[in-house]
Protein backbone atom coordinates (compact mmCIF):
# COMPACT_ATOMS: atom_id res chain seq x y z
CA UNK A 1 0.00 0.00 0.00
CA UNK A 2 1.12 3.38 -0.79
CA UNK A 3 1.78 6.35 0.99
CA UNK A 4 -1.19 7.98 -0.94
CA UNK A 5 -3.25 5.12 -0.78
CA UNK A 6 -2.92 4.95 3.07
CA UNK A 7 -3.58 8.55 3.46
CA UNK A 8 -6.78 8.33 1.28
CA UNK A 9 -8.11 5.02 3.36
CA UNK A 10 -7.44 6.97 6.30
CA UNK A 11 -9.59 10.27 5.43
CA UNK A 12 -12.44 7.95 4.26
CA UNK A 13 -12.78 5.81 7.26
CA UNK A 14 -12.43 9.25 9.42
CA UNK A 15 -15.31 10.39 6.86
CA UNK A 16 -17.30 6.95 7.83
CA UNK A 17 -17.09 7.39 11.39
CA UNK A 18 -17.98 11.05 11.39
CA UNK A 19 -21.30 10.32 9.30
CA UNK A 20 -21.99 7.54 11.46
CA UNK A 21 -21.72 9.59 14.80
CA UNK A 22 -24.08 12.19 13.25
CA UNK A 23 -26.60 10.40 12.79
CA UNK A 24 -26.65 9.26 16.85
CA UNK A 25 -28.14 11.43 19.42
CA UNK A 26 -27.34 12.98 22.13
CA UNK A 27 -27.08 10.88 25.69
CA UNK A 28 -30.30 12.17 27.60
CA UNK A 29 -27.90 13.19 30.64
CA UNK A 30 -26.40 15.93 28.34
CA UNK A 31 -29.14 17.09 26.36
CA UNK A 32 -32.27 19.51 27.82
CA UNK A 33 -35.42 18.75 26.53
CA UNK A 34 -37.13 22.21 27.47
CA UNK A 35 -39.64 23.65 25.50
CA UNK A 36 -38.85 26.62 23.28
CA UNK A 37 -40.03 30.06 23.75
CA UNK A 38 -41.99 31.14 20.16
CA UNK A 39 -44.88 33.62 21.64
CA UNK A 40 -46.14 35.97 18.78
CA UNK A 41 -47.22 38.18 21.30
CA UNK A 42 -47.88 38.46 24.90
CA UNK A 43 -50.89 41.09 25.54
CA UNK A 44 -51.39 42.51 29.26
CA UNK A 45 -54.60 43.98 30.23
CA UNK A 46 -54.60 45.99 33.27
CA UNK A 47 -58.58 46.26 34.90
CA UNK A 48 -59.57 49.62 36.07
CA UNK A 49 -59.37 48.94 39.69
CA UNK A 50 -55.97 46.58 39.46
CA UNK A 51 -53.87 45.96 43.10
CA UNK A 52 -56.57 48.62 44.81
CA UNK A 53 -56.22 51.43 41.69
CA UNK A 54 -52.59 51.53 42.02
CA UNK A 55 -49.52 50.62 39.70
CA UNK A 56 -48.77 46.73 39.95
CA UNK A 57 -45.14 45.15 39.12
CA UNK A 58 -45.28 42.39 36.62
CA UNK A 59 -42.44 39.88 35.64
CA UNK A 60 -42.23 36.98 33.80
CA UNK A 61 -40.01 34.20 35.09
CA UNK A 62 -38.02 31.79 32.65
CA UNK A 63 -36.43 28.66 34.48
CA UNK A 64 -33.78 26.93 32.32
CA UNK A 65 -33.10 24.15 34.57
CA UNK A 66 -35.42 21.61 36.26
CA UNK A 67 -33.71 22.32 39.47
CA UNK A 68 -34.41 25.73 39.95
CA UNK A 69 -37.84 24.80 39.26
CA UNK A 70 -39.31 23.08 42.06
CA UNK A 71 -37.82 26.25 43.94
CA UNK A 72 -39.48 28.98 41.62
CA UNK A 73 -42.66 26.92 41.48
CA UNK A 74 -43.04 27.31 45.10
CA UNK A 75 -42.05 30.74 45.57
CA UNK A 76 -45.23 33.41 46.12
CA UNK A 77 -44.97 36.74 44.16
CA UNK A 78 -43.82 39.00 47.60
CA UNK A 79 -41.01 36.26 47.78
CA UNK A 80 -39.93 36.11 44.42
CA UNK A 81 -39.71 40.07 43.74
CA UNK A 82 -38.16 40.15 47.71
CA UNK A 83 -35.33 38.23 46.38
CA UNK A 84 -34.91 37.81 42.60
CA UNK A 85 -32.11 40.30 42.61
CA UNK A 86 -30.02 37.28 44.64
CA UNK A 87 -31.80 34.52 42.49
CA UNK A 88 -30.63 35.58 39.84
CA UNK A 89 -27.29 36.88 40.41
CA UNK A 90 -26.18 33.22 42.08
CA UNK A 91 -27.85 31.58 39.09
CA UNK A 92 -27.54 33.78 35.87
CA UNK A 93 -27.68 30.72 33.70
CA UNK A 94 -30.93 28.64 35.80
CA UNK A 95 -33.16 32.07 35.49
CA UNK A 96 -34.25 35.24 33.52
CA UNK A 97 -36.94 37.83 33.65
CA UNK A 98 -38.34 40.91 32.07
CA UNK A 99 -40.32 43.01 34.19
CA UNK A 100 -42.82 45.89 33.66
CA UNK A 101 -45.18 48.29 36.30
CA UNK A 102 -48.82 48.48 35.28
CA UNK A 103 -51.32 51.19 36.17
CA UNK A 104 -54.89 50.53 36.33
CA UNK A 105 -56.59 50.78 32.86
CA UNK A 106 -52.95 50.32 31.11
CA UNK A 107 -52.97 47.95 27.92
CA UNK A 108 -49.60 46.35 26.52
CA UNK A 109 -48.90 44.60 23.59
CA UNK A 110 -45.66 43.09 23.96
CA UNK A 111 -43.88 41.30 20.56
CA UNK A 112 -42.78 38.08 20.94
CA UNK A 113 -39.21 38.42 19.96
CA UNK A 114 -38.74 40.50 23.27
CA UNK A 115 -38.69 36.63 25.02
CA UNK A 116 -35.87 35.46 22.92
CA UNK A 117 -34.69 32.35 25.19
CA UNK A 118 -33.46 29.65 24.79
CA UNK A 119 -35.26 26.41 25.95
CA UNK A 120 -36.81 26.44 29.41
CA UNK A 121 -38.41 24.12 31.86
CA UNK A 122 -40.90 26.51 32.90
CA UNK A 123 -42.34 30.34 32.29
CA UNK A 124 -44.09 31.50 35.21
CA UNK A 125 -45.56 35.30 35.50
CA UNK A 126 -45.57 36.70 39.10
CA UNK A 127 -47.59 39.63 39.93
CA UNK A 128 -47.01 42.11 43.13
CA UNK A 129 -50.44 42.63 44.69
CA UNK A 130 -50.31 45.07 47.57
CA UNK A 131 -52.84 41.58 48.82
CA UNK A 132 -52.05 38.50 50.39
CA UNK A 133 -52.07 35.29 47.45
CA UNK A 134 -49.42 33.74 45.60
CA UNK A 135 -50.18 35.90 42.08
CA UNK A 136 -47.85 33.60 40.67
CA UNK A 137 -49.03 31.40 37.41
CA UNK A 138 -46.96 28.87 35.16
CA UNK A 139 -47.43 29.44 31.48
CA UNK A 140 -48.82 26.47 29.96
CA UNK A 141 -48.37 27.33 26.33
CA UNK A 142 -44.67 28.43 24.30
CA UNK A 143 -46.12 29.29 20.99
CA UNK A 144 -48.68 31.78 19.69
CA UNK A 145 -50.37 34.69 21.39
CA UNK A 146 -51.31 34.86 24.85
CA UNK A 147 -52.87 37.35 27.12
CA UNK A 148 -52.65 38.09 30.66
CA UNK A 149 -55.67 39.98 32.42
CA UNK A 150 -54.57 42.14 35.36
CA UNK A 151 -57.90 41.85 37.85
CA UNK A 152 -58.24 43.41 41.25
CA UNK A 153 -56.47 41.50 43.25
CA UNK A 154 -55.65 38.67 41.14
CA UNK A 155 -54.73 37.64 37.01
CA UNK A 156 -55.33 35.00 34.53
CA UNK A 157 -53.43 33.90 31.67
CA UNK A 158 -55.00 32.62 28.56
CA UNK A 159 -54.61 31.59 24.72
CA UNK A 160 -55.81 33.89 22.00
CA UNK A 161 -57.08 32.20 18.75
Amino acid sequence: MTDVTRKLATWCLAACIAASLAGCAMPSMLSFKGDKVKWDTMTFSASDDVNNNSPVAVDVVFVTDEAMLARIAELPASKWFAGRADLVSTFPKSIGYRSWEFVPGQHLDVPGDTFDRPRVAAAFVFANYAGPGAHRVRIEQFSGRLAVQLDDNTFSISAVK
